[in-house]
């Protein structure tokens, strides 16, 4: 039987007509410290906006308190009040009498920044009521998709927690010293807002999988691209401990577990696809066995999952403090926006701005896998190029970096399979760095791409629970 929840009306106008959260005291106490001391001023402003106080007499004092700031003019009573007499606003902020009032409102110059704390607190619970509200008002109309509708919920909530700036404009000083910070941090060997691939020469060619980014891995069916994306998540998660999201639209989760399986342990992928393993593989898996369970990896293997579908996943992990990298296997499969009717070309157009909008909100680096059109088959050096991404040049465009798979070996049918491939990774697209090849090595058996002058090729793992085979 279907619930139903419904509410008085008369409980319904009590809620609606209730006063929204604030703390007129801790306002006033915010607005006395910046009257007593100008030191704090820089502070208050990286912290609070004018809306984020609930008083319109409020607003107007700080944003009077801002403008004189700004203008390199002392901040007290006398200021205050002239700059806004003149403005004719003096009456609007409460008099020369709320004015005086404010420094006695300040019962301790120094905890003026948990008064803000509380300021802000309270306007971000008045957001909330807004957004809501939003929603509530979005779910009685009959256009809306759902899963739009609980991504718009989502969306809302993860914007408020975040406290995301949505101001736009920041100023050039500002930047340039948290810049100049992050590149003395770099040379001290810090990258904090980069995510190491855990091969050496892709780190160095990109400078690490920068947060923000969407990264493009491309090829044709059959030369890697999955194996090597997941080579990527498993070393970033189990060296350094980065929680990645695996959005699997092709393989199922127990798949990606064999690949795992494989690729950690050196176990021949075969072996495992077929349940024939021996003594020696089960004594691998039962001594390592524990490293990959707790590995921070989190597989999401629906089929056809959308963009939106896609964030609102994400950004769940994210909120819970479990996501560092994404990775989507692959860009064709997902679904676009079903309300419209767009050719195919435009439905990835969009998919492939959705995915970096992704990346850019959640900052964090992601990982999608795309096909190749058979344009490169028909070519003497099949080799791929840009012009290659199947199905919309706004791949190239969105994408920060867009790097192709190659192994000349996989043409050469009439030759005896190799025990190791040469394999050749082109980073055709680099918006930060350099574009170049790079040249990796490749074990069919192990699912497992290596740098054959940096990280000798396993035979099996050292031993123990806290071991790692480098793939």
């Amino acid at each position: 039987m279907a619930r139903r929840n419904i509410i008085p009306d008369e409980i319904r106008r009590k809620i609606l007509d209730r006063t929204p959260p604030h703390n007129e005291q801790a306002e006033q106490a915010v607005l006395g410290s910046a009257m007593i001391s100008a030191e704090c001023i820089p502070d208050l402003i990286n912290t609070l906006d004018a809306e984020d106080f609930y008083f319109p007499n409020n607003q107007l004092i700080f944003e009077t308190i801002l403008i004189l700031y700004n203008d390199h003019k002392p901040i007290d009573l006398v200021t205050l009040s002239e700059h806004l007499s003149l403005k004719g606003q003096l009456t609007e902020a409460g008099g020369l009498e709320y004015l005086t009032s404010l420094a006695e409102a300040t019962p301790l110059l120094r905890n003026y920044s948990y008064y803000a704390d509380i300021v802000l607190e309270k306007s971000k619970l008045r957001q909330m009521i807004l957004s809501l509200n939003d929603v509530i008002a979005t779910c009685y109309g009959d256009s809306e998709q759902v899963d739009e509708i609980i991504d718009l919920v989502a969306k809302r909530l993860y914007e408020i927690r975040e406290d995301q700036d949505q101001r736009g404009f920041a100023q050039l000083g500002p930047v340039l010293a948290e810049r100049l910070n992050y590149l003395e941090a770099y040379a001290k060997g810090g990258r904090e807002d980069t995510v190491h691939s855990g091969f050496p020469s892709i780190d160095d060619t990109l400078g690490g999988l920068k947060k923000g980014s969407l990264l493009i891995v491309a090829a044709r069916p059959g030369m890697g691209k999955t194996a090597l994306a997941l080579n990527i998540a498993h070393k970033a998660a189990m060296i350094y401990q980065v929680p990645t999201a695996i959005f699997s639209l092709e393989m199922s989760k127990e798949e990606l577990s064999n690949r795992f399986l494989s690729s950690h342990l050196s176990i021949d992928s075969r072996r495992i696809g077929s349940a024939k393993l021996t003594k020696e593989d089960w004594d691998k898996i039962a001594e390592n066995f524990t490293t990959l369970y707790e590995a921070p990896i989190y597989i999401d293997d629906r089929s056809g999952i959308s963009a939106i579908e896609m964030l609102a996943k994400a950004r769940q992990l994210k909120l819970e403090q479990k996501l560092g990298l994404v990775v989507v296997d692959y860009l064709q499969l997902m679904s676009g926006d079903r309300t419209r009717n767009d050719n195919r070309q435009q439905e990835i157009s969009d998919i492939s701005r959705q995915l970096k909008i992704m990346a850019r909100e959640l900052d964090v680096p992601v990982i999608a896998i795309s096909q190749l059109s058979r344009a490169c088959e028909s070519r003497t050096d099949k080799r791929p190029v840009l012009s290659d991404l199947r199905d919309s040049g706004a791949i190239e465009q969105d994408a920060d970096v867009v790097m192709f798979l190659y192994r000349d070996d996989y043409y050469n049918h009439d030759e005896l399979k190799k025990d190791v491939e040469a394999a050749e990774l082109i980073v055709a697209k680099n918006r930060h760095g350099e574009t170049k090849t790079i040249h990796l090595g490749w074990r069919a058996e192990f699912t497992m791409f290596f740098e054959p002058e940096n990280i000798p090729l396993p035979e099996a793992p050292l031993g123990g629970s806290g071991s790692f085979t480098a793939i």
